[in-house]
């Protein structure tokens, strides 16, 4: 399913798939964010890691979580975590922040800055995401 770049190490769905060829750690996009943040992020990835065919790389800004396609893009704010995630339907209410019409699918995004607000919706709009794409 991926190739790996041999330049930045990122694994991608295609050889020679165009990307932002730059090599970033995880750790890194958590440097001068809340604590917490990095455990928020731990406790989604190891949820979503044993699904099956799942690629996770980082970008300058963010990381991406691919099967088939990016399912879900997590970008460290300073007190947040912005997660983005796709469905078939608009989403409304919380704890969506936005809904957007994009490419025949709405991309969502919710906020999280602690563990306590990552519940059985958080994850279940992420595995339908994941099944989406």
């Amino acid at each position: 399913m991926a190739w790996t770049c041999p330049i930045c190490e990122r694994d991608l769905k295609n050889p020679n798939q165009w990307h932002n060829c730059v090599k970033v750690s995880i750790d890194s996009l958590f440097e001068g964010k809340a604590p917490e943040l990095a455990f928020v992020f731990d406790t989604i990835l190891s949820e979503i890691i044993d699904w099956e065919n799942v690629v996770v790389s980082a970008t300058q800004n963010c990381i991406v979580f691919v099967h088939n396609q990016t399912f879900l893009v997590i970008r460290p704010m300073k007190k947040q975590l912005d997660l983005k995630f796709y469905a078939e339907k608009e989403l409304e209410g919380a704890p969506i922040i936005k809904s957007t019409f994009y490419s025949g699918r709405y991309e969502n995004h919710i906020r999280i800055a602690t563990l306590d607000e990552l519940n059985e919706t958080v994850f279940a709009y992420l595995k339908q995401s994941y099944q989406l794409l």
